[in-house]
């Protein structure tokens, strides 16, 4: 496929020339005022909240994802209707979505080595090929009545065996697709499309099964996987792997279990990368149970409805928005001291959180409190990016995500415990109180953190 030329956009406008295939968002002179204004201040709104933008294969890949986690989102919610539907039971509505984490570890880590050893873009389109046949599958399944409560646990498996590659992956291949300056940019706009995309697709999916039924709605999920698969057969990288094992008889480089073990090494001899992924599973696992339990506080500590919880939601993907302008604005200076004072400020924002009553301060605090998670997220993931080496990047991804992944569900499940004997407020704010001394402790401990770049 031919690569597409860059046309001279209307308004006298000329495009600026970035590297290959790619159109620079730097707002550039107007030839005509009139027309060209608009465009204009769009491409300066662009150019300093949105810079990774400015990729070509980056928008096709974020646009893709946009498109998908909408999708997911519907899935989630038709899957759990559904097998409450079957079996009347929570017990099983809360089971089959735990099987779905056991592939995930020991898959995961061959995961990691398979991500470094094929090219990133051709192994996220084999997983999204195979995330839309497990949905299609799914989907034909209910549509024609045959579903049963052991296809849901099989195709969860398959869901989260796919995932356990999928997700270290993407994260792995942002690298190729923006540069360095912009990586932080790229990783916080994946996290705001994920946070709205999930909110349209939770709203669209009650919306979807009562027009469609639960097969219906999982069909248009299995659909939704097209934007990504088109979107990287678009994309134009150079598909080489990142490491190639070595040969038989050079040593033991390429035994299976040094390959899996290098990405633990090279995390072990930099301290400040490994703090830098702590203080993300310590803090933000602690704080991700504000959204985790919303639907909880909305009923019992604000007193609101479904409207207000949507309400409570939405502030909270304001905030990651916001967040997103701030690492943008932040550029490549200061991240490492950027990350420990968020870090810092997050317990505390959850604890304010833990004792508003109303829902107005609610929706306030929710909207600094999504800026600063979505800061130290994003400044988490850029900083292991950038002081890894390549060649292992995929490892490194793979225990990223499965540390993420656990510390938001740990978290969830210890406040949840917590809460049903102390009451939530209280609960969370022993949570932030156990996630500041631990923010504290390794500011003390570790200053070189603050000095990570």
């Amino acid at each position: 496929m031919m690569e597409p030329s860059v046309q001279e956009p209307q308004g006298g406008i000329p495009p600026r020339p970035g590297r290959a295939g790619e159109l620079s968002l730097a707002p550039a002179v107007p030839l005509d005022g009139t027309q060209a204004a608009p465009r204009q201040r769009l491409q300066t709104f662009l150019a300093t909240v949105a810079p990774a933008l400015g990729s070509r294969n980056f928008r096709l890949f974020w646009l893709g994802q946009t498109v998908s986690v909408v999708g997911t989102s519907v899935q989630v919610v038709a899957e759990g209707w559904l097998i409450y539907q079957l079996t009347q039971s929570t017990f099983w509505l809360g089971l089959v979505g735990l099987l779905a984490l056991i592939p995930v570890v020991p898959i995961s880590f061959l995961g990691g080595l398979l991500i470094d050893r094929v090219p990133r873009r051709k192994l996220i389109l084999a997983g999204q090929v195979g995330l839309l046949a497990q949905a299609a599958t799914f989907g034909l399944l209910a549509t024609f009545g045959q579903i049963q409560l052991w296809h849901i646990i099989a195709l969860y498996f398959v869901f989260g065996g796919i995932l356990a590659i999928d997700h270290p992956a993407r994260r792995a291949f942002l690298v190729e697709l923006v540069e360095e300056k912009d990586w932080a940019n790229a990783v916080a706009l994946n996290a705001t499309v994920f946070n709205l995309s999930s909110l349209v697709g939770y709203a669209l999916a009650g919306f979807l099964i009562a027009t469609l039924g639960a097969g219906g709605t999982m069909l248009f999920n299995a659909a939704t996987y097209l934007a990504p698969i088109a979107a990287l057969l678009m994309i134009r990288v150079a598909d080489r792997p990142a490491d190639r094992p070595a040969p038989a008889g050079a040593g033991n480089r390429g035994s299976l279990l040094t390959a899996l073990l290098e990405g633990f090494r090279t995390l072990w001899q930099q301290p400040a990368v490994l703090a830098a992924m702590s203080l993300m599973a310590v803090v933000g696992g602690l704080a991700y149970p504000v959204f985790g339990l919303m639907p909880a506080f909305a009923e019992e500590v604000v007193q609101t409805d479904a409207v207000g919880l949507g309400l409570l939601l939405a502030a909270g993907a304001l905030g990651s928005v916001v967040g997103t302008a701030a690492v943008a604005r932040l550029g490549v200076h200061h991240r490492g001291r950027t990350l420990v004072w968020a870090g810092l400020l997050l317990p505390l924002l959850v604890a304010m959180f833990a004792w508003t009553r109303t829902l107005v301060l609610a929706c306030l605090v929710l909207v600094l409190l999504g800026t600063a998670l979505l800061i130290l997220q994003s400044l988490a993931i850029t900083l292991v990016q950038v002081n890894i080496p390549d060649r292992v990047r995929g490892r490194v991804m793979s225990l990223y995500s499965q540390l993420h992944a656990g510390s938001d569900t740990l978290g969830n499940v210890a406040i949840g415990g917590l809460a049903v004997y102390l009451g939530l407020p209280l609960a969370l704010g022993l949570g932030a109180m156990l996630a500041l001394i631990y923010a504290v402790g390794l500011r003390l401990a570790l200053p070189a953190l603050a000095r990570l770049d």
